[in-house]
C-alpha cells in the first residue's frame, strides 16, 4: 500500500512550503483501489468494486487516485512511503488531465511523475520515459512543488537528495497523483 503523511515545512535549503497531509480523493479512485477510512492510505485489491459509479472524475483504466485538494498558487510539499513496493507513479496531475481509457502520464497532457517499473526508476517526460540513477532505494519520496516558479521536484525524503525537476509553467489546477 503506499501511504501519505505528513512532513516537516521547510523545503529546499529552509524556503518556506505549504506541508501537507494528502486527503485522497475517493470519487476519483479507479474501482480497483481501495481508500482508506481516513482517506490516507491507498490500497490495490485483485477485485473490482462494483459499488461506485463510473463517474467523469474517476480513472477507469489505470489504478490511480488523486488527492482531494488540489492548489493554483503558493508552495506545497508531502512525503509518500514507497517502502516495499515494486510498483509505483507518483507527483501531480492537473484538473483537466485526462482519465478516462489508457492514460499518457506525459506534462504536455497534464502530468509530472516520477516512479518505478520492474526495478528500473523513471521520470515520464514529454519525450518519454528517462531513466532515473537512484544511489539509494528510496522508502519516502518527498514531493515538492512550486507553483509560482513552475517547478514539481521530488527528492529522496530519508537523505533529502534529489531525484529529478520538471520546470514548466503550470497554467491549471493541480493535484497529487498516485498510481500503483
Amino acid at each position: 500500500h503506499t501511504h501519505t503523511t505528513l512532513y516537516f515545512p521547510s523545503w529546499k535549503q529552509g524556503i518556506q512550503a505549504t506541508s501537507m497531509t494528502v486527503t485522497l480523493d475517493p470519487n476519483t479512485a479507479h474501482l480497483k483501489l481501495t481508500v482508506s477510512e481516513d482517506l490516507t492510505t491507498l490500497t490495490l485489491g485483485s477485485t473490482r468494486r462494483k459499488d461506485l459509479p463510473d463517474n467523469l472524475e474517476r480513472f477507469d483504466t489505470c489504478a490511480c487516485v488523486l488527492g482531494s485538494e488540489g492548489f493554483t498558487s503558493g508552495r506545497h510539499s508531502w512525503v509518500v512511503d514507497v517502502e516495499n513496493q515494486t510498483y509505483w507513479i507518483l507527483g501531480v496531475a492537473a484538473e483537466s488531465a485526462n482519465r478516462k481509457g489508457k492514460l499518457c502520464l506525459r506534462p504536455e497532457l497534464g502530468y509530472w511523475t516520477v516512479g518505478l517499473d520492474g526495478g528500473g526508476y523513471f521520470a515520464v517526460t514529454d519525450k518519454g520515459e528517462t531513466q532515473l540513477k537512484m544511489l539509494m532505494i528510496p522508502k519516502k519520496l518527498l514531493v515538492c512543488v512550486d507553483y509560482k516558479d513552475g517547478k514539481v521536484s521530488f527528492s529522496i525524503a530519508d537523505d533529502m537528495s534529489h531525484i529529478y525537476t520538471f520546470t514548466q509553467k503550470l497554467k491549471h489546477k493541480i493535484f497529487p497523483f498516485f498510481c500503483l
